[in-house]
């Protein structure tokens, strides 16, 4: 079995899709799969995940992505950042099927119930709660105040809204798109 995990920002899913994948004795998939990304684009993390996020213009992704080469990681700016985006799309395709494809895997983001998509060994678990309470969440568990929770919460979720629209062609958030739909503030 594959679970895949998508969420609104500040929902506390990672946390959850953690401790669901050590109780079920699953490999959970987060911030390894950028790693994978980069090592067969022969560039950073950081180029990836600059990559994938559609809340900036494509400007300032290319400016970002060059931000964060370093000499050490051979990172090259992109000839053409629209070309460059579209391989890592590819790429994280890819090495989500490949993840998948051993099984007993827990897939955090990246459009993994996109990519894998209604399979019948794939269970799509979409994690939300109401605004206020993400907002309260974030100013609890990262210092910040409310307005400035307030402002990542629209800007995160308008990014990932943009990214499935923009790469997959469907709306994030919406329930025929997920096995399972789960409100953690009900439920923690």
């Amino acid at each position: 079995m594959i679970v895949t995990i998508s969420n609104e920002y500040g929902s506390g899913a990672h946390a959850i899709a953690l401790a669901a994948a050590n109780a079920l004795g699953y490999r959970f998939i987060d911030k390894e799969l950028p790693v994978v990304v980069a090592k067969r684009l022969s560039t950073s993390p950081e180029a990836v995940d600059a990559a994938e996020d559609t809340s900036r213009n494509l400007g300032e992704r290319l400016i970002s992505g060059l931000e964060a080469g370093t000499p050490e990681l051979a990172f090259a700016a992109p000839d053409n950042p629209v070309s460059f985006d579209r391989d890592v799309f590819r790429a994280v395709g890819e090495a989500v099927r490949e993840f998948a494809a051993r099984g007993r895997v827990v897939l955090f983001g990246r459009g993994a119930n996109a990519v894998l998509g209604r399979r019948d060994d794939v269970l799509r678990v979409f994690m939300h709660a109401p605004r206020d309470w993400r907002i309260a969440h974030i100013v609890a568990g990262l210092g910040v105040d409310d307005r400035t929770a307030a402002v990542e919460v629209e800007r995160i979720d308008k990014a990932r809204r943009a990214y499935m629209q923009e790469y997959y062609d469907f709306d994030w958030g919406d329930p025929c798109f997920y096995d399972l739909s789960i409100d953690t503030a009900r439920f923690g």
